[in-house]
């Protein structure tokens, strides 16, 4: 009978502490991993050290209701020249004046980063034979998560917040958006709320974009304090009223 062999592994401290080493690695790289994709709605409403990141307007799904040459400016305002000049414009007006349009403000934050360009390039692929239209839409939460789903958040992380127009209503006088807000790194929708805007003012430009304007006003001025309200009383739901 062949005698037992016993296998004896004698650990030096050195390669206790090379293992020590390996560990704490890998625990840190699963805390970032965490940390990188846990962005809550606790991040947007409440004192936090996650990035909160603007991206734009996005007017890919906008419709265009009445007749949006009936402006006092020069020419005819067709559906080409509105995406190709107007959409830049509208979206270039809250970057430039930025102390008007308070998106810090407007979400109690000391700071926010501006990156447009994602949504600038979205929009300039807008069809424009779907600009158009005689009757106003209403988009849905599948809606607005299906068009989130599809913007190009690569190497983005953080909180990302935006405005999705849905409809400019010349007849009716009054513009529709959806803000949102979305963790970029899972293009998971937090927290979001369709919002009614007055536009008014001189020529096509600022006529729209006051809209916009007027909702970062009353999201400072009235909506933020009861959605926080919502939020630290529920948890993290997303906040959705039709």
């Amino acid at each position: 009978m062949q005698p037992y062999k016993f296998s004896v592994v004698i650990y030096s401290k050195s390669s206790k502490y090379s293992i020590m080493k390996k560990c704490l690695f890998f625990i840190l790289c699963t805390v970032s991993a965490l940390n990188a994709t846990s962005q809550t709605l606790q991040d947007l409403f409440g004192e936090s050290d996650v990035t909160i990141t603007y991206l734009g307007i996005d007017f890919s799904h906008v419709r265009l209701i009445g007749n949006f040459a009936e402006f006092l400016e020069a020419g005819e305002k067709n559906v080409m020249e509105i995406r190709n000049s107007y959409f830049p414009r509208w979206n270039r007006v809250v970057l430039d004046e930025r102390e008007k349009y308070d998106l810090a403000g407007m979400l109690r934050k000391y700071d926010i980063y501006y990156d447009i360009d994602m949504i600038s390039a979205l929009n300039q692929q807008t069809p424009l034979d779907e600009l158009e239209s005689y009757n106003p839409v209403r988009y849905s939460e599948a809606d607005i998560r299906e068009f989130v789903s599809q913007y190009d958040l690569a190497g983005k992380e953080g909180i990302g917040i935006i405005f999705v127009a849905e409809s400019l209503n010349k007849s009716s006088e009054e513009a529709f958006f959806h803000f949102v807000a979305i963790n970029m790194k899972t293009k998971e929708v937090l927290f979001q709320r369709r919002l009614q805007g007055e536009p008014n003012g001189f020529g096509l430009r600022n006529y729209w974009i006051n809209s916009v304007y007027r909702i970062i006003n009353d999201i400072k001025n009235y909506y933020y304090n009861e959605w926080k309200y919502r939020v630290e009383s529920g948890g993290n739901t997303v906040c959705l009223d039709y």
